[in-house]
């Protein structure tokens, strides 16, 4: 752990972010990850966090033993989901499937590409691991009101939250049914204050109103593209959305390269030369942990960080960080750095 010295203080946003989100132009671009999956003998419902190089399935899932994947592209208002889901679902229901090659099926398929922040329902002959690589993504649900929603959610591999806890801070999902695959099987969550979310997992949700809730913690930019720093630093701002203070914790993680070396800026006062001031607080380059203070119901904070143009050696070098919670959530940010006299 490294913790901020005493008296430092991160200041919350005023003014409006954008919810962070990755557009294609980042793929690709060393904000590698790996999202393990254990895969069950027959259905799984799996919830995809990251994006893949090459989206096509057959290399997405290559040495596996899936011969069937299927997600939702179109939300039909009935009949979304049935008990047993190798029924004939997918037939006309905006589903996008996926047969193996050399299965009866595969001049059948319909989906040709494996994106990130999607649910998939994926097939196994066997149990394996699917180790899912590919660049971060963030949260970016979109509910379809007065209706189930085939979702997913970055949680904890340990210890995530119940399902109770995570959608207690939304109207529009508090109190609403839920639905995971059980043994093969959808069977309705009868005390979700007593079942844990899973990470990885991909479950039918019903939202009762118009909706944009990505969990208890929102996390949100200056830019859409994450944090891009160069001659100018960047902010992150980090909301609760829950009923009950959280407490969150900041983790710097290499991406592919050398990690970039960041510093938190601290706004400093009483100083007679400059009364203002932003003082960085260097951080390690390569991995470090950073708990933050606790933010109490309805609050926020802003996280100012900037790269250390000096210490870098390539023109670009990129990082990740993982934003978690005490309640168990996860959020992925991609960071960029750039040192312009380097380019040159």
């Amino acid at each position: 752990m490294l913790p901020l010295k005493a008296g430092l203080v991160l200041r919350c946003l005023f003014g409006i972010a954008m919810i962070l989100a990755v557009p294609p132009a980042l793929a690709g671009s060393g904000h590698h990850r790996v999202q393990d999956i254990p895969l069950k003998a027959g259905w799984n419902a799996v919830f995809l966090e990251v994006e893949p190089s090459d989206p096509a399935p057959a290399k997405v899932f290559a040495g596996l033993p899936v011969d069937k994947v299927a997600t939702l592209f179109q939300s039909p208002v009935t009949n979304q989901f049935v008990t047993d889901p190798g029924v004939e679902l997918f037939k006309g229901q905006g589903w996008g499937v996926w047969y193996a090659p050399g299965t009866p099926e595969a001049f059948l398929k319909s989906l040709d590409a494996i994106n990130g922040n999607r649910a998939y329902l994926v097939h196994a002959k066997s149990a394996c691991q699917w180790r899912a690589a590919g660049d971060a993504l963030p949260p970016a649900v979109e509910w379809r009101a007065g209706a189930y929603n085939f979702v997913g959610f970055p949680v904890s591999p340990t210890g995530g939250p119940t399902f109770s806890q995570f959608f207690a801070g939304s109207k529009a999902h508090k109190d609403q049914a839920i639905y995971r695959l059980v043994d093969g099987r959808w069977k309705k969550v009868l005390q979700a204050s007593a079942e844990a979310m899973r990470s990885g997992e991909a479950f039918w949700a019903y939202c009762k109103g118009p909706s944009d809730y990505q969990g208890p913690v929102r996390i949100e930019t200056d830019t859409r593209n994450g944090l891009i720093l160069g001659a100018k630093g960047s902010r992150l701002v980090i909301r609760n959305e829950s009923p009950h203070p959280l407490t969150p914790e900041v983790h710097h993680l290499a991406g592919d390269g050398p990690a970039l070396p960041l510093s938190i800026m601290i706004r400093s006062f009483g100083d007679r030369a400059a009364p203002i001031r932003s003082v960085p607080a260097e951080m390690p380059a390569g991995p470090w942990q950073q708990p933050l203070p606790p933010l109490e119901l309805g609050g926020s904070m802003a996280v100012p960080f900037e790269c250390r143009a000096a210490a870098m050696s390539r023109p670009r070098q990129t990082s990740l960080l993982k934003i978690t919670t005490d309640l168990g959530t996860e959020t992925w940010v991609p960071v960029v750095g750039f040192r312009d006299d380097l380019a040159k």
